[in-house]
This record gives structure tokens, sequence and C-alpha cells, in this order.
């Protein structure tokens, strides 16, 4: 049966990329069966990893992962939930749009519109003189008689929602501006960044009407893609205040922004969350400021907007209202001094988990093995029951046996009165059954069996990987270096002229 596993998995795997190449093929003929074969190569993908994790480890703790990861995912759709209701009603907003686009098969259109797209959630309040609006909307469209709506339902929360924030302008001609990818290449890779201008196209909403390129200067049209109706409005919009704005804030670098009718609105892939209402509506604002005067009065036909873009509050503090909470205000204003990207309460919280459990999962057996380096663990006697001299293939660990291709030792000792009977990895040179062997245990849980200095050494050494990890995503996540492009820029511009 061994043998016949590493096939197992090879099989699952490509069966569920057929499914998945199936289903491709057959969304434009029939969308029930492309929909059961996404479904089947999801089972085929999910049930093969876990069948893999299971037989590489011997443990049923992957199964249980399994089972309890349908359960996070409703808490955390649930726990989402809540948050939005609650910020939301702290803006006593009635859930009434009165201007702006809405969704429409990737276009904002109009909201007199006879077929929208379905929208979940609708947020608009007064903010510093500015009329906000922020809209939640799907681009999955739904119909009653769709099948497996269960499962659409699940798609849609992982990947198909998205949120518009938007101010309320003058009414002017439609003007989009958009980040490219790969604008500081071949110099400087930003792959991060590329993948989040990506990931936000995928719901960006375009104005509903017919655009043409416009061309600014060799810099900027590196940067930034331009589209409008009105090359004259693009052409009084574009000053070199705007683009300076524009080229140096990095929220800018991974967000478009559109101008049309009475709304410049940005999108955004996710859900509408507060940090998101609030910081890309105060970009925006940011934005309006920035225009000339003479063209809200213009092109808008309204004088009085330029007077409240320009004594609008746009600082942080004001702004946002403390929303940021006292741990993730200072880390973003850190962050953003050093030309990196903000990060979301969410995205904060995942990367300190992840590195707090790195962390923790090489600082374990560092401890461990130097309290046995420096002869302070407990030593002991462990009298041998098992020995296996590790091969590929032999002893499987649904037997009890050895794992991959490690020597495995099976043994017994006795510690403060008690006998723990263990198995372990042997990294020394492997005993015989009955052998009785003087070995030291680690005094931190989980309380290893280190057979020789050796055996102390080769686990510190490991345990730094991990560990040096999570040292290092906390670093970039809380006190990150500005990239190389920005170093090199900043110390051009301080470097003395002669």
């Amino acid at each position: 049966m061994d043998l016949f596993e590493p096939w197992f998995i090879v099989g699952g795997f490509v069966l569920g990329s057929l499914l998945l190449w199936l289903a491709g093929r057959l969304e434009r003929r029939s969308g029930t069966a492309a929909t059961v074969c996404y479904v089947l190569c999801g089972v085929a993908f999910s049930e093969t990893a876990l069948y893999w994790l299971s037989a590489g480890t011997g443990s049923v703790v992957p199964q249980l992962i399994w089972i309890a990861f349908p359960v996070a995912f409703a808490a955390l759709v649930a726990w989402r939930g809540w948050r939005q209701r609650t910020w939301v009603a702290r803006t006593a907003s009635d859930g009434r749009q009165t201007f702006g686009v809405l969704p429409h098969l990737g276009r904002g259109v109009d909201r007199d519109h006879p077929d929208p797209g379905p929208v979940r959630t609708t947020v608009e309040f007064d903010q510093q003189g500015h009329r906000v609006l922020g809209i939640e909307y799907s681009t999955a469209r739904h119909t009653e008689e769709e099948q497996f709506a269960e499962v659409a339902k699940v798609a849609e929360q992982i990947d198909s929602i998205n949120s518009a924030v938007q101010i309320r302008i003058p009414k002017v001609p439609a003007l989009v501006i958009s980040p490219r990818t790969g604008a500081f290449e071949p110099e400087h890779f930003t792959p991060l960044e590329d993948a989040r201008i990506t990931r936000n196209s995928f719901g960006w909403l375009e104005p509903d009407l017919a655009l043409d390129t416009f061309e600014v200067d060799a810099e900027f049209d590196r940067r930034f893609s331009v589209t409008t109706s009105d090359p004259e409005f693009a052409t009084a919009v574009l000053t070199d205040e705007v683009r300076t704005l524009l080229l140096g804030d990095l929220w800018f670098r991974v967000r478009s922004v559109a101008f049309h009718g009475d709304a410049m609105w940005t999108t955004e892939s996710g859900a509408l969350t507060e940090d998101r209402m609030f910081g890309n509506s105060r970009r925006l604002a940011m934005l309006a400021a920035a225009v000339p005067a003479p063209v809200w009065e213009v092109c808008g036909g309204d004088k009085a907007f330029a007077a409240v873009a320009a004594g609008s509050d746009t600082s942080y503090n004001s702004w946002n209202g403390g929303r940021g909470g006292f741990l993730r205000t200072p880390v973003n204003r850190f962050r953003e001094a050093a030309d990196r990207q903000p990060v979301t309460s969410v995205s904060l919280t995942t990367r300190t988990v992840i590195a707090l459990a790195l962390v923790v999962l090489g600082l374990l057996p560092v401890l461990n093995s130097l309290a046995a380096l420096v002869n302070v663990s407990p030593q002991t006697q462990l009298t041998v029951l098992e020995a296996h001299e590790g091969f590929a293939g032999d002893c499987s660990p649904r037997r009890g046996g050895c794992t991959g291709s490690s020597d495995w030792v099976r043994g017994k000792y006795v510690l403060d009165g008690t006998t723990h009977v263990v198995s372990t990895e042997w990294i020394d040179t492997l005993p015989a059954k009955g052998d009785v062997l003087d070995v030291e245990i680690g005094p931190i849980w989980w309380h290893p069996v280190l057979e020789s200095s050796l055996a102390a050494i080769y686990v510190l050494l490991v345990a730094l990987l991990p560990l040096l990890a999570g040292a290092l995503l906390a670093k970039a996540t809380y006190r990150p270096r500005p990239p190389r492009r920005v170093r090199k820029l900043r110390k051009a511009q301080e470097a003395p002229v002669s």
C-alpha cells in the first residue's frame, strides 16, 4: 500500500487539474456542468491535500484542521458582518444612496439603471465637508434558478466581494487614472504591489462610456495609464501639483481613481470595512483639494466646491478620528514613512499571529537545545524498545514507525518517578533494541529526548530557521526598511549640489 501512496497524491492533483480545465471549457456551453466540475475540482484538491498531510505526518491533526476550517470560516464571515454593522451604525447612515454610481457588469452606471449589479451594503454620510459613499457589491450574479446556491455563496465570500468608496463632486467628464504593473522595472521589482494592483482591477468599475487614451509625460505615463472622455478636462486636472501627489503617495500606487458625473471613486477587492471607508475617502478628498479650483467651476459649474475641498481637514487624525486603534495607527504611520503599504486590522492580526507562531515554534527547541548543551537539562537513561534505520518507504507513520528517511527510536525512561514512553528521531549512531543510553530531556514542552551534543546542535540549527523567519516577518510588519529604490532616491535628494 505504501508504494501506491505517492501515486494517489499525484493522481488526485492531476484529476483536480483536469476538472478545472474541463470546467473552463464548459463555461460557455453549460453553466450547470461547469459548476459541477468546479465543485468536483475543489473536492479533489481538498481531499488529496488532506490525504497527503495525513499520510505525511501520521497524525489526525490535519483531519481536525479540515473539520475546523468550515467552522472558522463561518465564524469569520459572521464576525465580519457584525463588525460592519457596528461601524455603519456609528455613521448614522440610513442606507440610501443619493449620488454616485452603481456596479453593472464591471461598469459604473447611473443610479436609475434598470439592471444594477448585486449591492450588499450601502453607507452614506457627511465627513469633513464632503459627502462620502461606500458600497459593497458582488461581481457574481445570482438568479432564483441558480443551482448549488450554498457553494456560490461561499465562493462569493472568498473571491467575489468588492468595495467602492466615492465622494460627491460637481458633474464632470470621465477621467480614469490607473497604476501600471511593473512600473519600476527593470531596475526595481515590486511583485507585492503589482499583485495588489491586479487584485484590485478584478472588480474595478469603469465609467459607462467610451474613453480614449491620454498621454501626459514620459515619467507619469510609465507609472500610470490615463483614459478620458474629454482631453481638455484631463489636461486641466493633471497639473504639476496633482501629478506630484499621485506619484508621491503610495496609496495611489495600487488603486485606480475615476472621475465621472457627480462622483469620484476608487474600488478595492474585499469587503467594505471601516478602514477602507475612511482611508480611501480621505485620499479622494486629498485629490479633490489638489485639483485646481477653475476645474470645478468651469468644467463642473460649481463655484463653491473648490472652497469646500480646500477647507476640508484631511489630516489622518481628523479624518479617521482615531479609528485606526492604538497599535495599528502608529504602525501604519511608520510604514507610510518607510514607503510601505499600510496594513488593515485583519492583515496586522494575521501577520502577528503567524510571526508569533514561527517564533514560538523555533524558540522552544532552541531553549531545549541550549539547556542540554550547558548541562542544565534533566538527565536520565533511555531503554530502547525499538530502533529503525530510516529509508525511503520504510516504517509507515500509520504503523507507528519512522518518518521519511530519518532514523527512529522508541524507548522509555523514568523521570521524577514517572515512566515515559517516547518515539523520537535519532541523530546519533542508531542503538540496538534493549540498549540503555544516557540522554538529556528538554526542560520545556514538548520535552524532547536529546541523545548527545550532536543532536542538540542539530535541533538548534534547524530551529533557528522558523525563529529567524518569524523575527523577519515581525520586523517587515512593524518596522520595515524603506525599499532600495526609495533609499537611493532619498540619498540622491540629500546629496549636496556641487
